[in-house]
């Protein structure tokens, strides 16, 4: 019965003495995928050969949703102990530091009801327990809390909506007490809203406009109206002129206060734009 060849195998990274490696008789091992020799004390002497590589600072295992964070730190895998392991210290403390993090829930506080979409786009999760949004990556909570801080966006419906009010009750516009308008949280919804108003009254909105555009605004053919406290035109197209001037003069004048043709306003020009002239 043949005698099964002893294997002293090289370790390391032995790829950059490979030539010199099979000088000294190495063979390679394809199922381990080393080089080894048959003679301990040849072994030993390539073992020599292969340059001492740098100490491995272990991080561990990450989560699977982690997986890629480790890479980007310029961490490496070790296939035998099924860790990763970076060979600089701080980098590895880093990675260490972020697996550390991902075991806890990071939790969202505040009225997140209407920003919930949002929350789901990053991501975040509902905790049924405690009744909050949380997110295991801190660096997507914060901005996830910065949403719920901000709140919902609210598109407003301009002009003259109080005829239409159960109408925008069924499309659950909402009433804004401060702005004293109707808005809606859905942009789509909200342009529907504001399509019902405007189709139904004859009247396109130019909104926010500057008591200095006034005399512009009744060049164009605008014209004011006094209960929606705004001006318009029967023409869409000219509204939407209108509005690109009225942004242009916000752009030029950015910093300071506006003189909107709300209470700002001088009460004896506003009774001269009511009057139309």
């Amino acid at each position: 019965m043949e005698k099964e060849e002893k294997k002293y195998f090289i370790k390391g990274n032995t790829f950059a003495v490979k030539d010199q490696l099979k000088e000294l008789g190495c063979k390679w091992d394809p199922d381990s995928g080393q080089w080894y020799h048959s003679v301990r004390m040849m072994a030993a002497k390539a073992q020599k050969l292969v340059p001492a590589e740098p100490e491995r600072h272990i991080i561990g295992q990450a989560p699977y949703e982690l997986k890629d964070r480790p890479k980007e730190l310029g961490a490496k895998w070790d296939q035998e102990s099924s860790q990763w392991f970076h060979t600089d210290k701080e980098a590895a403390a880093e990675a260490q530091q972020l697996i550390a993090d991902s075991g806890q829930r990071h939790y969202v506080t505040g009225m997140s009801h209407d920003v919930k979409d949002q929350l789901k786009a990053l991501g975040c999760q509902w905790d049924g327990d405690s009744k909050q949004w949380f997110h295991m990556d801190k660096e997507v909570a914060a901005q996830a809390q910065a949403v719920v801080d901000k709140g919902p966006e609210k598109h407003f419906i301009q002009g003259n909506c109080y005829p239409f009010t159960e109408q925008l009750k069924a499309l659950d516009c909402s009433w804004d007490q401060q702005a004293k308008a109707w808005y809606h949280l859905d942009k789509e919804a909200a342009a529907k809203a504001q399509d019902l108003v405007s189709r139904a009254t004859g009247k396109h909105y130019v909104t926010e406009v500057p008591y200095q555009l006034n005399e512009q605004m009744k060049q164009m053919g605008c014209r004011w109206d006094p209960e929606a406290r705004s001006w318009y035109h029967g023409d869409a197209s000219v509204a939407e002129q209108a509005q690109r001037l009225v942004q242009e003069h916000r752009e030029k004048t950015k910093g300071q206060e506006p003189q909107l043709n709300e209470a700002k306003a001088n009460l004896s020009v506003s009774t001269e734009v009511e009057r139309g002239l």
